[in-house]
């Protein structure tokens, strides 16, 4: 509905930690994007970070505070080494005509919209450039590892600055046209999917969420102990999820809405401004790749 669905691949589970999964020979990731800009260019892709930490303190010297050092580093390095326009060359460079570019970049869209919302919703993070795998044929989005993140044991929450990926090169090419309607519109609407029969969502959670917490050999024990303690736990997490799933929901009272000159969707607003705030990008670790 809408064009919003997770793309997934055929899986084949071999054991609890060995599954075969079908290769797609004509997809790539951003990851490959930068390796073949590197290549063209005769760079090592070591650049932004040797730069990083080679300018880091001449730059600390010249601001009030480290947190301002490293938002001015991550803009001199987007600017220096890594353009936020090496998604949208590449596309274009594999595209038959301005049409068909535009029809994938739409696809790309929702596609990564929905990729957005789920890892937000069950908290997980890492999500680094090899992790977002891009069909060349139609721009759909298959996301490796999408497991949520335990902040603490048996918590599932993040602690990472920014809520979603949304690097310069993925806003470059969904265009201000996809980050002020597209994106939002498709997330609130994925989110809202699950609201709609949020019974059946708990009921998945419930299943989920214990699942993964006994991975965890702490968890583990505990449950062996005490089974009542694995029960509020995997509820407080359920609770958790449930409450980031309707964040992207909500929606402003009018009254509200005309008080502060807002947008009804305001919420779901500021995530977004706070996945493209160059001063939480500028926090995200190396292996993270916040400049592309």
């Amino acid at each position: 509905q809408r064009r919003l669905a997770l793309h997934l691949p055929t899986i084949v589970s071999l054991a609890p930690h060995i599954r075969l999964v079908k290769e797609q020979p004509r997809s790539f990731t951003l990851q490959d994007v930068y390796d073949e800009a590197n290549e063209r260019s005769g760079s090592s892709g070591l650049e932004p970070v040797l730069y990083f930490v080679d300018k880091m303190r001449d730059v600390a010297g010249q601001v009030p505070s480290a947190e301002e050092a490293n938002r001015v580093l991550f803009e001199q390095t987007c600017q220096r080494f890594v353009p936020s326009t090496l998604l949208s060359d590449n596309v274009r460079a594999h595209s038959s005509s301005p049409m068909a570019y535009w029809l994938y970049r739409e696809s790309f869209s929702f596609q990564v919209s929905v990729s957005m919302a789920l890892t937000y919703m069950i908290a997980s993070t890492q999500r680094t450039p090899a992790k977002l795998t891009i069909s060349r044929d139609d721009g759909s989005v298959c996301l490796t590892d999408l497991v949520p993140t335990q902040g603490s044991p048996g918590l599932i929450h993040s602690k990472e600055p920014v809520p979603f990926r949304l690097t310069p090169n993925i806003q470059a090419f969904v265009t201000e046209l996809g980050l002020e309607g597209i994106l939002p519109f498709a997330v609130h609407k994925v989110a809202d999917r699950f609201v709609s029969e949020e019974y059946l969502l708990r009921d998945f959670l419930d299943l989920y969420v214990t699942d993964e917490l006994l991975h965890m050999p702490s968890v583990k024990a505990l449950a062996a102990t005490n089974p009542q303690a694995l029960v509020e736990m995997c509820e407080r997490n359920v609770q958790l999820i449930t409450h980031r799933v309707k964040q992207l929901v909500e929606i402003l009272p009018a009254e509200k809405v005309r008080e502060l000159g807002a947008s009804p969707m305001q919420p779901l607003l500021q995530l977004f401004m706070q996945a493209v705030d160059p001063t939480n990008l500028a926090k995200m670790d190396f292996l993270w790749m916040p400049w592309l």
